[in-house]
């Protein structure tokens, strides 16, 4: 019975153990309340590109999703397309540097991480007047999916990943989590 009860507070331990992970205090560099932070259409200029679809929607789609990631972190968020004029207290921007769709054979046949998709983007947040706030890198690979899983659908998974880093970055102004 010991035994039991024994292994039975283990496997509990185990299973809350990674529960939850840190919660990150804002720094003197988060937005304040009520702040307006504009996050600007990424770049695709300069990108790494392995991508058989369209690729000219993805820097909109990166600044939507990074916009509605501070909106449910109860900040007030727009995207705004690389045309439009820049608005807001903070203003996010960045380039996206690679788009890999990877290798589905790979990923099916070979597994371990091999043929993974990765998108990768570096950017900056600055006030106005270009006074930089902190710059940010990050890249995010997912190499699963079922029967090899499709480049398209796992390169959705990385942006959504990278969007929520890059929120997390802005909205507590710790930079340096995901470099």
């Amino acid at each position: 019975m010991m035994l039991r009860t024994t292994m039975f507070a283990a496997a509990l331990l185990g299973m809350f153990a990674g529960c939850g992970g840190p919660k990150r205090a804002p720094t003197p560099l988060a937005p304040a309340a009520g702040q307006r932070i504009g996050v600007i259409e990424f770049s695709l200029t300069g990108a790494q590109v392995n991508y058989d679809g369209q690729t000219e929607a993805f820097g909109l789609a990166l600044a939507e999703a990074i916009a509605a990631d501070l909106r449910e972190r109860g900040l007030v968020a727009e995207a705004i397309p690389a045309s439009g004029t820049p608005r807001g207290e903070l203003i996010v921007r960045g380039r996206i540097l690679r788009i890999d769709e990877g290798s589905r054979a790979l990923r099916y046949f070979v597994s371990f991480g091999a043929g993974a998709a990765s998108l990768g983007v570096d950017g900056e947040a600055v006030r106005p007047d270009g006074n930089r706030i902190g710059a940010f890198a990050d890249e995010r690979r997912s190499g699963w999916g079922m029967f090899g899983g499709s480049g398209e659908n796992l390169l959705q998974r990385d942006l959504r990943e990278v969007a929520e880093d890059v929120g997390e970055m802005v909205a507590t102004g710790d930079y340096s989590l995901h470099r």
